[in-house]
């Protein structure tokens, strides 16, 4: 079976001839080039970037680009562009204009965020009619060209991004504003938080008339940020709803998580999600993977199992193995598992190390 074969045979509640294994290696692969990268029109779906998953052996999936475009009515304008070391966001309203600031970081190869979008409750509510004002048009034809570059190697999941409370806790507002503002100006965010999902869920039926068979979303979820309480108070009811709404489509669902999972990987499995994608065990993560699996019961896809320390070359080798080989001995419990990386191939990983992978998991992930 290819990697491809193994993922859509799990997501179909079938049992493949060993646990699948799928990368996440854009990050690596843009550090590897040493140039700043295109914060705007990030996209996996390219050939350098199949290439690379077929030189490892590995399925590809993870930005994969999108089945929509977006606008806006009624005198909204939101501009996005990249000016040397600088990355800006822009929302001009006709009730004010906010904006976001990212500048490059040529140690992390990321966007620092040096300004957030919204600094007071009232760019939250210039926010909030941009959002009211968002539209979606269908781009189905895209599905075509993620199959035909991608296909062979993997399965594209177009994302819908961030749900309401995600996009303010991890990129419009930041945490310490956000979780100010959910005890000084409660009406405010819950205003927001609506609005957002209640657009968001217009997409959602967009993507559940689409071809693409899997849909991703999430929030870079961690308990520690977002806690449990924040979670059912905001998050949990509107996971449930995008699961729902895809579900009753044939659709399956991804949830990025990202973080620490402790107390919250079970909530979003009552959600109804299909995969927790970017499981991080310890050390990086706060869970060993038998609690991961035992917190998440046992019909959600665990896609993760490579905490970022164990890539770099101060670990050695004999430690990778013996730690993927814990995430593989799930599969003693149940087939409900892909081996990934815990996120992302962080920069510094040698490809030797990308590579052998592969081996552990043929050698040690059959049924």
């Amino acid at each position: 079976m290819t990697e491809r074969e193994r993922l859509l045979n799990l997501l179909k509640a079938g049992t493949p001839d060993r646990v699948p294994w799928f990368a996440d290696l854009g990050h690596w692969f843009r550090s590897e080039a040493g140039i700043p990268w295109d914060l705007f029109s990030i996209n996996n779906c390219t050939e350098e970037m199949i290439n690379l998953h077929k030189e490892v052996k590995a399925g590809w999936y993870i930005e994969a680009g999108s089945l929509h475009e977006e606008y806006y009515d009624d005198g909204v304008k939101r501009e996005r562009e990249i000016s040397k070391d600088l990355a800006i966001e822009t929302f001009k309203t006709p009730i004010g204009e906010i904006r976001m600031v990212r500048k490059w970081n040529s140690m992390s190869f990321s966007w620092d965020i040096i300004k957030l979008m919204v600094e007071s409750i009232k760019d939250l509510e210039v926010l909030t009619y941009a959002c009211s004002k968002k539209r979606f048009q269908p781009k189905y034809e895209n599905w075509s060209k993620i199959e035909s570059i991608g296909g062979e190697v993997g399965i594209g999941f177009p994302s819908i991004g961030y749900t309401g409370f995600g996009s303010l806790i991890s990129y419009y507002m930041g945490i310490m504003n956000t979780i100010y503002a959910v005890h000084d100006e409660p009406e405010a965010v819950k205003k927001y938080v609506d609005t957002y999902n209640g657009k968001q869920l217009e997409l959602v039926d967009i993507y559940a008339l689409s071809p693409a068979p899997h849909i991703f979303f999430g929030d870079n979820l961690s308990s520690d940020i977002q806690s449990p309480n924040l979670f059912m108070k905001y998050s949990f009811n509107h996971y449930k709803n995008i699961t729902d709404k895809l579900h009753q489509n044939g659709k399956t669902v991804s949830a990025h998580l990202d973080g620490r999972l402790n107390n919250i990987i079970g909530l979003v499995a009552k959600t109804g999600v299909d995969v927790a994608d970017a499981c991080t065990p310890s050390p990086n993560g706060d869970l060993a993977p038998e609690e991961i699996r035992r917190q998440a019961g046992n019909e959600m896809i665990l896609f993760g199992g490579i905490s970022p320390d164990m890539w770099l070359p101060q670990t050695k080798e004999k430690d990778f193995i013996r730690h993927i080989r814990k995430w593989l001995d799930l599969k003693k419990i149940n087939n409900r598992l892909v081996q990934s990386a815990g996120d992302q191939v962080p920069p510094g990983t040698e490809l030797n190390r990308i590579k052998l992978v592969y081996d552990i998991v043929e050698e040690y992930g059959r049924y």
